[in-house]
């Protein structure tokens, strides 16, 4: 289930797993189990969220399906397990690029922790590790990323990692959210 292309991105303490189709339709129909065994980690309890399966999953299926490269797309943030022997591989959430770099060089992150694995960091270090696959991507200028206004814990995030608040901005489905940009610093 893992065979499409697109790089594994390593943390000390995160791999950063393609979410390829396979592994997509798999957590859309409910079929956990596959998923846990394709990635070798253990699939907690309350995933995927109704926002990987209402938003994330058919939007990103979608895309591949109109031929948008797997790397522009979604990865699985699965723990190392490491620091304690009792814990295996979880995965603990997605962290996404919503497609390939538009004409100005930018591309667009979003990203969800499962509620368990919440406060840990791992968000931290995995939107860390995306961003600087991102810029060693020629195509890429910045990247963007948006929050609900009241998301104040992912606010804080971006700041530390760089990104500076551009402003509002009304989606369709969410209504109001802030948009965040992190320029190529090279």
């Amino acid at each position: 289930m893992l065979s499409e292309s697109a790089e594994i991105i390593e943390t000390p303490r995160l791999r950063l797993v393609p979410f390829a189709l396979p592994l997509m339709l798999a957590a859309r129909d409910g079929e956990l189990a596959a998923v846990g065994e394709a990635l070798g980690a253990a699939v907690p309890r309350g995933w995927p969220s109704d926002g990987v399966r209402d938003y994330q999953l058919p939007s990103q299926i979608g895309a591949l399906r109109k031929g948008v490269a797997l790397k522009w797309l979604g990865r699985l943030i699965i723990t190392r397990g490491a620091g304690n022997p009792a814990c295996g591989p979880e995965l603990a959430g997605v962290i996404n690029l919503k497609g390939e770099p538009d004409a100005a060089g930018r591309v667009e992150i979003g990203y969800e922790v499962v509620e368990s694995q919440r406060r840990k960091g791992y968000a931290t270090e995995a939107a860390h590790a995306l961003l600087a696959w991102c810029f060693r991507q020629p195509p890429v200028k910045a990247v963007l990323a948006r929050t609900l206004p009241h998301n104040e814990i992912s606010a804080h995030m971006l700041q530390r990692l760089g990104f500076e608040r551009l402003g509002p901005q009304r989606d369709a489905s969410l209504g109001e959210m802030i948009v965040w940009e992190n320029r190529n610093p090279g």
